[in-house]
């Protein structure tokens, strides 16, 4: 008999975008069917589009260059498409950047 859990799945996709595994690894690890956590992602990224209508975006937190750097960057994210530009880039750039991709 198969045993049902309840998840926090807001909390389990947050967790998936921020550990830059596959879907098939971090469902192994967690013991989640892929093929469910795959439709249960797909049906909340549908909402997330509708309710937050253009895009999402969050600052990623400092990582480390080859030349020992740390730097942050803006990640805007709709749907599968993630762009990740450089924390140093002027607003007017980015305002530019979404309206040629618009």
């Amino acid at each position: 008999m198969a045993t049902y859990r309840k998840h926090n799945w807001p909390e389990l996709f947050e967790a998936f975008e921020l550990s830059e595994l596959t879907q098939t690894e971090f469902c192994k690890q967690r013991s989640i069917n892929p093929k469910y956590f795959n439709i249960k992602l797909n049906q909340h990224r549908k909402v997330a589009d509708e309710h937050y209508g253009f895009t999402r975006l969050h600052i990623a937190p400092p990582s480390n260059l080859t030349s020992g750097a740390s730097t942050s960057q803006v990640v805007i994210e709709y749907g599968q498409c993630k762009i990740h530009c450089p924390d140093s880039m002027s607003s007017s750039d980015m305002v530019d950047l979404v309206r040629q991709l618009a």
